[in-house]
């Protein structure tokens, strides 16, 4: 197998490994499996969920795993059996980093939003090093393309 098709191949097993981390990080924090997170954060990571915060009563961003651990333990006590949907995952490969973009719904309330997460390769496999949620309630993207339609149509929709 020459170069070309080698690195093809590893990019290829990457982007697998990476799809696989983002699903594990949500299957994590869906079953609160507050050890499968060692699976998915470096020692060093930061959390960001500076834009959920009104949610929750303590400060939305953590840093390193076990900080973030303790901010989901006690951030997602009071919503057991949430499932959120991710997808739509974008990977931008660069070496042994990674740069990702998903798609995130939770299943049972009008939120969603847009993971950013830096990844990068260790021993152990890729690991999320910074994760930041850019949360989205649905009513407010609703009523801005209704707004639109409105302007356009000069019709309540």
């Amino acid at each position: 197998m020459d170069e070309e098709a080698l690195a093809a191949l590893r990019s290829g097993v990457d982007r697998i490994e990476i799809h696989e981390l983002l699903n594990r990080y949500a299957h994590a924090i869906d079953f609160m499996d507050w050890k499968l997170l060692e699976e998915v954060f470096t020692e060093d990571a930061v959390a960001d969920y500076s834009s959920a915060g009104e949610y929750v009563e303590v400060d939305s961003v953590r840093n390193g795993r076990d900080e973030i651990v303790k901010y989901y333990e006690s951030a997602l006590a009071p919503f057991a059996g949430v499932l959120h949907f991710m997808t739509n995952h974008l990977v931008d490969l660069d070496g042994d980093r990674a740069r990702t973009r998903s798609y995130m719904h939770v299943l049972h309330l009008g939120m969603g939003g847009i993971y950013t997460c830096r990844c990068r390769r260790t021993d152990a496999g890729w690991r999320i090093e910074h994760l930041e949620l850019e949360e989205r309630t649905f009513g407010e993207v609703a009523e801005v393309l209704r707004s639109h339609m409105r302007a356009i149509t000069g019709v309540e929709i």
